[in-house]
């Protein structure tokens, strides 16, 4: 008997004026009885993550040998850019790491060093023991989970009142602390704390880089097109996953006094799980057709206003690729991946077989924020400095 997803906030309802797949794609949540007309394949994420990547930062370079007026393009190529490079990490190197990439496990390990070296993230041996010795085993969304202990250093922390998590996570945008917090420990992940083969790989390339611009000049449009989106930009983008992604430290009720003394753990039940993870999906109900004229003109040019401005930059470079359906990858984290937004609709047809949890989605990433602040703000606070087993920049890198 098909199970029913709980919608927490927001509306699944005629999001946009055409039933059409892309339109599925784009939002992230897939009608039922719709099936794609083709199924997509992990070499075709491939492909569209350095297109974007290397077409944001070809643009880039071409907007600024423009006049000056024309410069405020630079922000549809940022984001091309930034989705390139989050879906290479989010994506590509994150379903490399679970071997899900190729099939071939030496060949994802290579795409994943290549990656990371590249843009300066998280290398394969790490990432491999944060993410699915940790990430994805039973200390997931405790304290010693690597994003815990990222967002813990930035001072997100349990026992804040919504209002304060808000407010700290807007400084953090803009923090310049923040941003050589985040860059420093991008550079240690690469050039300190990494096998010496990445080490020299990393070294290697950074030389012919420097090589490059010293031979050319070409300093500035480096710069702009390549450390503007790959950096600060990407901070943001990563930040803004971090804070949405999961219930963080929503440990089990019996376990409240071991989260307090900073030692929680719960047992790695699929409810738990299914219970600290959720969907994130983009779009808005379209304005109502019974609407005054001047009130139907006034929604729909909000709508439109909050599709070019929120949904769209959200879906490119905070929630790229199979993002929106990252529940259904902690269910089944072998499962057909290029398609995860048929998938996970699908799963939840049959009935979500073998868990007892039902699906959980969130409309928006304003409320996908606020419902993870609310858990924070929920908790009683921890001890004035909590002792974090590894590297608190571990998560920044990782998933």
């Amino acid at each position: 008997m098909p199970a029913e997803s709980v919608t927490e906030i927001g509306s699944p309802q005629r999001i946009l004026p055409f039933h059409k797949e892309w339109v599925a794609h784009f939002t992230g949540s897939w009608p039922e009885g719709f099936c794609p007309r083709w199924k997509r394949k992990p070499w075709w994420h491939l492909v569209t993550m350095g297109l974007s990547l290397c077409g944001g930062v070809a643009a880039s370079s071409f907007i600024i040998t423009m006049p000056p007026r024309f410069w405020t393009l630079l922000v549809l190529s940022w984001m091309l850019t930034v989705h390139g490079a989050r879906k290479a990490q989010l994506v590509i190197s994150h379903h490399a790491v679970h071997a899900n990439m190729t099939g071939n496990t030496q060949c994802d390990g290579v795409l994943v060093e290549a990656l990371s070296t590249i843009l300066t993230i998280q290398h394969l041996a790490r990432y491999y023991q944060d993410h699915l010795r940790t990430h994805h085993g039973p200390r997931f969304a405790t304290l010693d989970d690597p994003d815990v202990q990222f967002l813990l250093a930035l001072g997100f922390r349990p026992g804040m009142s919504r209002a304060a998590l808000w407010r700290r996570l807007y400084w953090t945008m803009v923090s310049p602390c923040f941003h050589a917090f985040f860059l420093r420990f991008r550079l240690q992940v690469n050039y300190i704390a990494a096998p010496w083969y990445h080490r020299l790989m990393a070294s290697g390339y950074a030389t012919v880089v420097v090589t490059f611009l010293v031979l050319t000049g070409a300093w500035f449009p480096w710069c702009i097109a390549w450390v503007v989106p790959l950096f600060p930009l990407y901070h943001v983008a990563a930040l803004l996953q971090f804070v949405s992604e999961h219930r963080w430290l929503q440990v089990h009720p019996t376990d409240t006094h071991a989260l307090r003394t900073g030692e929680g753990r719960w047992l790695d039940t699929k409810s738990m799980r299914g219970r600290l993870t959720f969907g994130r999906f983009v779009g808005d109900p379209l304005p109502s057709r019974d609407l005054p004229p001047r009130q139907w003109l006034w929604g729909w040019g909000r709508w439109l206003l909050r599709l070019f401005v929120l949904h769209i930059p959200t879906r490119m470079c905070v929630l790229p690729g199979d993002l929106c359906q990252h529940d259904w990858h902690h269910r089944h984290p072998r499962g057909d991946w290029s398609n995860a937004c048929y998938e996970r609709q699908r799963d939840l047809t049959a009935g979500c077989p073998g868990w007892p949890e039902p699906y959980r989605e969130v409309w928006g990433l304003g409320n996908a924020i606020d419902v993870v602040f609310a858990g924070l703000a929920s908790l009683p606070p921890l001890p004035a400095s909590p002792s974090l087993s590894r590297d608190v920049t571990d998560g920044a890198c990782g998933m």
